[in-house]
This record gives C-alpha cells, structure tokens and sequence, in this order.
C-alpha cells in the first residue's frame, strides 16, 4: 500500500539507481568529481525480513498507566498525525513528479498548524545548530568528540563561519555573507576527498552553510542554498558507500579486551555513528526545506527512501570518554532504530535514552503533543 511521505531529491529503493543519475547544476558550481565510482561501492542495501514500515501504535501499554487515564486515552483516541498522513491531508498537497534539481529561490513558507506539529522542533534545532556547533563543538549528529583531535580545513573555515554569522546583523551582514560565497566556492573548488573524516567534514561544513543560508532572510541566500543541494546529496552518496550499518537483530558487538582497543573501537563509533545520523538529516534536513518552499512530496515506503539504522542511545552518545562509552555499552540498554520504526522505542526506551537526535525524529513521526505524552507518562519532558 502507497504510504504518503516526503522525499528526499528522487530516491528510487536502490542506490545504484541514485548514482546513476544525472544530477543537473547550474554552471556556477562544480559538482564532485569521479561519482561514477559510487556504483561499485555504494552496496548499502540491507535484508531484513521483518516489515519495518514506519508506524507508530497510539495504544502502547506504557501510556496506559493508572494514574493518567485521561492523559492516555487523549493519545489513544487522538486523530492519526503520522509522519505517513498529515502531508496528504485534503487541501495541502497535490501529486507531481520528482526530480533532482536546482529549485527555484522562493520565500520560506509559514508551516500550516499541523505540520508545524511535526517539524517545527526540527526546524528550531537546525536554526541553533551554528551556535551549539560553536559553543559546544557538536550537533546533534556531530558527536563532541569527533573533531577533538583533527579537524579538517573545510570544517575550520564552516566553523568560523558559524562564529560569524552568531554576530551578523544588518550592517555586516553583506560582507558576512560574502565571506560564506568564498569559503563555499572553496570548498567546491577542491577534490574530492577519500579518508572517511574529510568526507564527513565536507558534508558537515556543507549543511552548516546550507543551514546559515537557508534560514537567513536574504532571498539571494536562498537561491545560493538551492543551488548547493545536488552537491550535498553527491557528497552524502560517497559517504554511504563507506560506513556500516548496524544489524537491529544482530546481538550485540563485544568490546576488545584491551583498554587501547576499546578506545579505538570508541573513536571508529564516533566517526561512524556520526556519518550515519549525518546521511539520515541530510535528507531530512532536505525534505524540510522543500516544505517549507510549498514543494510536493509522493508517496514512499515510509523510511525517507533510504535504508538505514542508528543508535538510539543517549549514554552511548553523551559518553566523553572510552570508559564511559564502555561502561554505557556493556551496562546500559541501546536501541537501533531501522528505517524510522520507533515502535520498539515506545515500548522499551527510557526518556534519558533518547538524545536530542531521535527527539527531533520522534516529534515528526508523533507530533509534537503525542511526544510530549509519551515524555510527560515516564515523568520526563521532551
């Protein structure tokens, strides 16, 4: 059965079919050289047998709690707004093709009451991102660590950027955003990188420029964000095709016995935890932008096109150390969320599990009022 959904770019099920493709640009900027590479490597294709199409059961046992009757029965009974419906409701959508282009500039556009219930949390935690990234060297799919030790050139240029644009108000705003055009030429001027880190730091300083442009209100800076989008979906495609994803059924990986090898099994996590949420919210982080331009989304299979797996572990995430990263991965519980079926995580998950990441994802998949029952019934807050 069709699910409605939005998707990212014109994602087909495979990713051979992606970096087939023949992403169009305008002259003015460079798109990464050698992805034909991409369609020998790019095998990130799982089988699972289960079905993990998104849905969320508003009737868990867990919101059933006694001393909430009222609270649980409004969940229960509340009109489904699933990620999967709210966008095909009647009067907001209508059917067109997709294709991966150059969007043209347009006005952000005010979100309609009811997908503001599912993405406007989002949307305030990508507008804060430049300065979290500044005061505390990290996002939410940017582990603290990771650049802790290297951090590459297009990473420092994108970092002081966000300095920046913290400062910006409307006398420097023009040479600011100027500074932001060059280092973006740059960074597209550059070759192609191929050590996982530089990778990952180009799609990272690509998504802090988008973000600074996207929700600047200098219309010229939206259609410079437009024009960048082909590149950063180019750019996430080299980064799948060299990062695992971890088997939701599989048990679980056990440590090196030495202290030396559970440090390195720490930093690999980190460099590769944080690919994997960069692929998944720079799709996300896409789509967002194209609602926000009134654009159309289609039917899916209810996973943003992708096939994908994360861990849903705020002690493994928050852990600033190889010995707490040990400590919270032989004693606490942590979840891998497949394909955006939080179903499991309803069930079992403790509020303190979920980090600001899967928080972001859970408010678009609940709605912000089902999120916030689910918090309020396990005496937390969102």
């Amino acid at each position: 059965m069709n699910k409605p959904c939005i998707y990212p770019g014109r994602l087909p099920a495979g990713y051979h079919d992606l970096v087939n493709e023949n992403f169009p640009a305008p002259e003015e900027y460079i798109l990464p050289q050698g992805v034909e590479t991409l369609q020998s490597t790019a095998t990130m294709s799982l089988s699972f047998s289960t079905d993990a199409g998104l849905h969320v059961d508003p009737t868990l046992d867990s919101l059933a709690v006694d001393s909430l009757h009222s609270l649980s029965d409004w969940v229960e009974n509340a009109p489904d707004t699933s990620l999967l419906s709210f966008f095909t409701t009647q009067g907001y959508w209508s059917q067109s093709d997709l294709v991966v282009a150059i969007p043209r500039a347009r006005p952000l556009r005010p979100l309609s009451e009811i997908v503001a219930s599912h993405l406007q949390f989002a949307i305030d935690n990508l507008k804060n991102t430049p300065k979290i990234m500044v005061l505390e060297n990290q996002t939410p799919w940017c582990h603290q660590q990771l650049y802790k030790s290297y951090m590459p050139k297009v990473m420092q240029d994108a970092y002081a950027c966000c300095s920046l644009y913290m400062s910006k108000n409307d006398i420097n705003a023009p040479v600011i955003m100027s500074l932001f055009d060059a280092r973006t030429r740059e960074l597209l001027s550059m070759s192609e990188p191929t050590e996982p880190i530089e990778i990952l730091a180009r799609v990272h300083a690509l998504i802090l420029y988008q973000i600074m442009r996207l929700f600047d209100g200098d219309i010229r800076s939206h259609a410079t964000a437009d024009a960048l989008f082909a590149t950063l979906e180019l750019s996430v495609l080299t980064l799948m095709s060299i990062i695992p994803v971890p088997n939701p059924s599989g048990p679980t990986e056990l440590l090196p016995p030495s202290v030396e090898g559970t440090a390195i099994f720490w930093q690999i996590w980190v460099l590769q935890e944080s690919a994997r949420r960069t692929i998944l919210l720079t799709f996300y982080f896409i789509q967002i932008y194209k609602v926000l331009q009134g654009k159309v989304p289609v039917t899916c299979d209810g996973k943003l096109g992708l096939e994908h797996s994360w861990y849903l572990s705020g002690h493994l995430w928050n852990s600033q150390s190889a010995f707490d990263f040990a400590v919270a991965w032989t004693e606490q519980q942590h979840h891998i969320v497949y394909n955006l079926n939080f179903e499991p995580v309803l069930q079992s998950a403790h509020p303190d599990e979920v980090d600001l990441f899967g928080r972001m994802l859970l408010v678009t998949v609940l709605g912000i009022d089902k999120a916030k029952a689910w918090f309020y019934t396990r005496g937390a807050i969102l």
